[in-house]
């Protein structure tokens, strides 16, 4: 019996990994070490994040999910922006329907921006370079979280969350004045055109409200999981951080690139009050990648690009920081924790 060699043209060529995926798989590979290292915290952690999810994300999330479906799908968004639309299409160069999405998104906080975006986008109200642009920065903190759960809760002082949610939002106006000047300057208006015509309702009535509820629910979920997972995540990374004797700065900084609310609780720790407010803006502005990643999931199935996206949240992350200093110096009495100023 012969056997036949396999010629030189049908060896297996060598597997080129992309920085990208080798970034991925270190990561991963560092998540299920230090959750197989320090299990019984994971699941502490883990049950710490289940607790969030049912005390503060579905409570304040939820609403306006069901709400943002109603909208967008009853057809009544582009009625309810009229009064501003005008300006909003002037500033940002998108359509009615986008116009919609980013002004729910900056009113109701994430991921109502993106799921709003990409409601649009199926139902070809915006092409996809204008959902690509809306994305990038019509996710922000809700002024909820930023006024009551940053500001009051864990600074202590109602006009410190006031102003980070006014540094927010317009680091996100900004940025979509800039992303609508860079596009109108790269693409020509018609490829900016939307490709298919704006169409009615696929559903109306007590379908549409029905409709809204069961799209809302399987959108919540995989909210919650990322909230879980980087709950785990961040309390097996603790140990880890606190045996490399880092600065306690240095922790929260690492906390505030994964996840919003655990950044903002290590920032607000800090001893440097200039440093836990500067860190502060930084997360807000970011947003964190657990919030990324609930948005990539809302978009998924969807052939958008994320580059303009993530190259945003870097700009509106440290842009967020400087101006935020700025608003501190034209009103210091906001920096100073109630703690201080009662003498805890």
């Amino acid at each position: 019996m012969t056997l036949l060699k396999a010629s030189p043209k049908q060896k297996r060529k060598p597997v080129s990994l992309t920085p990208g995926q080798v970034i991925f798989g270190f990561f991963c590979l560092l998540c299920l070490c230090l959750i197989l290292k320090s299990s019984d915290v994971a699941i502490t952690y883990m049950n710490q994040g289940l607790l969030l999810c049912a005390k503060t994300v579905i409570p304040s999330l939820f609403p306006f999910m069901v709400l943002s479906e109603l909208i967008v799908n009853g057809g009544i968004g582009p009625l309810l922006i009229k009064p501003i639309s005008g300006p909003l299409k002037r500033l940002f160069g998108l359509s009615d329907a986008g116009c919609c999405a980013v002004a729910l998104g900056l009113l109701c906080g994430f991921p109502v921006g993106a799921k709003c975006t990409v409601l649009s986008y199926d139902r070809g109200e915006i092409s996809r370079r204008e959902a690509e642009r809306a994305l990038a920065f019509s996710n922000v903190p809700s002024s909820a979280f930023l006024i009551n759960a940053v500001g009051v809760s864990l600074w202590g002082n109602r006009r410190f969350g006031v102003l980070l949610y006014v540094a927010v939002l317009t680091t996100a106006i900004l940025t979509g004045i800039l992303l609508a000047r860079l596009a109108k300057n790269k693409h020509a208006p018609s490829t900016e055109a939307i490709s298919t015509p704006m169409h009615p309702p696929a559903v109306k009535g007590a379908k549409l409200f029905t409709e809204a509820i069961r799209s809302a629910t399987a959108s919540i979920f995989p909210v919650c999981a990322y909230v879980v997972f980087f709950s785990a995540l961040l309390g097996t990374l603790h140990p880890l951080l606190s045996a490399l004797r880092l600065p306690p700065a240095i922790h929260a900084a690492l906390f505030c690139l994964f996840e919003l609310s655990g950044g903002m609780s290590q920032s607000c720790a800090l001893g440097n009050i200039g440093m836990a407010a500067g860190l502060c803006a930084f997360a807000a502005g970011w947003s964190g990648l657990s919030v990324h990643c609930q948005v990539l999931s809302v978009c998924d199935g969807r052939d958008l690009s994320f580059r303009t996206y993530f190259l945003a949240k870097i700009f509106q992350g440290i842009f967020c920081a400087l101006f935020f200093g700025i608003l501190m110096l034209l009103f210091p009495d906001a920096l100073i924790p109630a703690r201080f100023v009662i003498g805890i």
